[in-house]
Parts: structure tokens; C-alpha cells; sequence
């Protein structure tokens, strides 16, 4: 496979992990934030499962696209490549730990229907601790994302892969993630959504830069480090 063949796969792949997970995320908040969600999950099982399908296929895309531009980045950095992929592996495992208990919520829902008033409260518990689970699961696989995605973008800034505007919006982007997601993981009231938006561009923006027009490969470096 020609190395601008793998980049508009992987801008596709980038588009496909947006979007699922964008569409899994809007139909499970409105479930997820009510007091009775293990009701709720139970409820609308259907949703939920279709809700871990799509953040499953986000998971395999945001591998995939890893594989896809390992020996291009190899080229200019070999750890950078490696850390590229071991990041995005951290992500999809976190990512897919939160997939598989959305659907432990669909049979504890199922379990509260005909459970007595003390084995519910001991199922809300249970359940409870296990979105808490999901969340901080969510933080470690982003905290892992902005990185990988950090040390992605040096290389290409470096280089010029890519042109430099966008992979410096890259950088700015990854280092919000990081800092909102350490906010977040350590109860600190300060910054907002606002602070997704860079990344959030970003990941818009280089995937069609990706399909259009592809890696700049013109600067090679010497020796890869």
C-alpha cells in the first residue's frame, strides 16, 4: 500500500471515529443523566446496544489509523510511531471497557424491575459505581489521546507533513484536551466544553486535509530517531 493510499484510509477511519463516537455520545446523554438510568437503559436496550456498536467501531478505527500511518511516521521517528500506536491502543481499551457496561446496564435494569426495595438500592449502587467507572475510564483513554496526539503533531510540525497552521492547531488542540481532562479527573472547577473545541477542529479539519491531499513526503529527514 502506497504511503498516500494509508493516509486517505486513515482520514476516513479519522471520520468514521469522530462521528460514531459523536452520535453514540448524543443518544446516551439524555439516558445516562437521569436519576433512573438503569430503568432507563432497560428500557431502551436497543439504544445502548446500538450506543456500544458505534463506540466498538471508534475503537477499531482510532487502531487502525495508528497501524495505517505507523511507517510513515517510522520515517521521521521511529518512537513517536511506536507511541503513536501504544496511545491509541490505551485509548481503545479505555474506550471499550465503557462500551461493554453499557450493556451490564441493560441487564441491571432488567435485574431492578423485579428486585425487592433493598436489592434495588444495593443495584442503584452497583450502578452508580459503574458509570463513575465509565467516566474515569473515558478521562484515561482521552488522557492517553492528547499525548499520542501531542507527540504525532511535533513530528509533523517538524517535517511539514502536514502544512504547519493545522498541525500547530494539532498541538494547541492536544494540550487543551490534556489540561480539561486533568481538570476534570481532579475536580478542578475551571475552564469549560470550550476547551474541547481546538481538538475537536483539528480532528475535523486533518482527516479531510488527509483525503484530499495527503502526507507532504518531500522532507525527508536523515536517520529516523
Amino acid at each position: 500500500m502506497s504511503h498516500q493510499l494509508a493516509a486517505r484510509i486513515a482520514g476516513l477511519l479519522f471520520l468514521i471515529s469522530t462521528s460514531s463516537y459523536m452520535y453514540a455520545d448524543s443518544i446516551l446523554s439524555p439516558l445516562l443523566r437521569l436519576p433512573g438510568f438503569l430503568m432507563q437503559a432497560a428500557q431502551h436496550d436497543s439504544t445502548l446496544a446500538l450506543a456500544a456498536l458505534l463506540e466498538f467501531i471508534n475503537c477499531a478505527a482510532v487502531v487502525g489509523i495508528s497501524i495505517l500511518v505507523y511507517p510513515i511516521i517510522k520515517q521521521y521517528s521511529e518512537r513517536v510511531a511506536m507511541g503513536y500506536i501504544a496511545g491509541r491502543v490505551i485509548e481503545a481499551a479505555m474506550l471499550i471497557s465503557g462500551a461493554v457496561i453499557l450493556m451490564t446496564f441493560v441487564t441491571m435494569g432488567d435485574k431492578l424491575a423485579v428486585s425487592s426495595v433493598i436489592n434495588s438500592e444495593q443495584i442503584y449502587i452497583m450502578g452508580s459505581g459503574l458509570k463513575a467507572e465509565r467516566y474515569f475510564s473515558f478521562l484515561m483513554g482521552m488522557i492517553a489521546l492528547a499525548i499520542a496526539g501531542f507527540l504525532l503533531n511535533v513530528t509533523l510540525f517538524k517535517y511539514r507533513l502536514i502544512p504547519r497552521l493545522l498541525s500547530a492547531l494539532g498541538l494547541l488542540g492536544y494540550v487543551m484536551l490534556l489540561l480539561k481532562v486533568l481538570f476534570d479527573f481532579f475536580d478542578v472547577s475551571a475552564g469549560g466544553s470550550w476547551m474541547y473545541m481546538p481538538g475537536a477542529l483539528f480532528e475535523l479539519l486533518l482527516p479531510l486535509w488527509l483525503i484530499f491531499k495527503g502526507f507532504d513526503l518531500r522532507h525527508q529527514p536523515t536517520t529516523a530517531v
